[in-house]
């Protein structure tokens, strides 16, 4: 099997070949890949740890591809640039530098949006993270006690403060070891993340205002 898809990927790629050859190693190469994804999506809810992180990374690597990013194998494997890049949809998520890092604004429903940032951290005990986090309002002592009731029923991520301007914010932020996170995990938590943000907003202050 593993033959025929290189074949027809020499194929594909001969240009002095004649188009019938070509067109037959481009339908072999779709047929091979349809068939991939379909048996891996089947298996996403893998009972076997090691065997969903296998499926997940390779659904990420599939994800990737799509999105113009090549493959690459190894630990620490995306930079920060292409996970971000790996978020871009045209009309949902705009992708833009921001200081060290990337911002991506989410379009939401009712005309709502919510910007969420991505960055590298570093540890005091050296480990390297990739945090992606949004602002949700300003910090008050009413609102602490509600944010720390409502901590308890995410899924992922953690309501917390940051300052910014010297002023007091709420967040809502999810970490990833950086040698780890793929892009499908990343686009999973920013798109979860702008979400629940803007939820907490619109119960902060119901302004659209991050």
């Amino acid at each position: 099997m593993f033959e025929d898809i290189e074949k027809a990927a020499k194929d594909l790629r001969d240009t002095k070949a004649g188009w019938v050859t070509r067109r037959d190693g481009a339908d072999l190469l779709g047929k091979a890949a349809a068939m991939a994804l379909a048996t891996l999506h089947e298996h996403r809810e893998e009972m076997d740890v090691d065997v969903r992180r296998a499926v997940d990374e390779a659904l990420a690597k599939a994800s990737a591809g799509l999105q113009g990013i090549a493959p690459k194998a190894g630990k620490n494997a995306y930079s920060l640039a292409e996970l971000a890049q790996s978020c871009e949809k045209r009309g949902r998520r705009e992708v833009q530098p921001h200081g060290d890092g990337f911002q991506i604004t989410v379009q939401l429903k009712e005309g709502r949006h919510q910007t969420v940032y991505l960055e590298h951290f570093r540890r005091r005990d050296k480990i390297e993270l990739v945090r992606v986090y949004t602002y949700c309002g300003a910090f008050s002592e009413e609102a602490a006690a509600w944010s720390l009731r409502a901590n308890a029923k995410l899924a992922q991520g953690a309501i917390a403060l940051t300052e910014e301007d010297g002023e007091e914010r709420f967040v809502l932020m999810n970490c990833f070891m950086a040698s780890e996170v793929t892009p499908a995990e990343l686009k999973a938590s920013v798109k979860e993340i702008a979400f629940y943000g803007d939820w907490m907003e619109q119960k902060l202050g119901g302004m659209d205002d991050f």
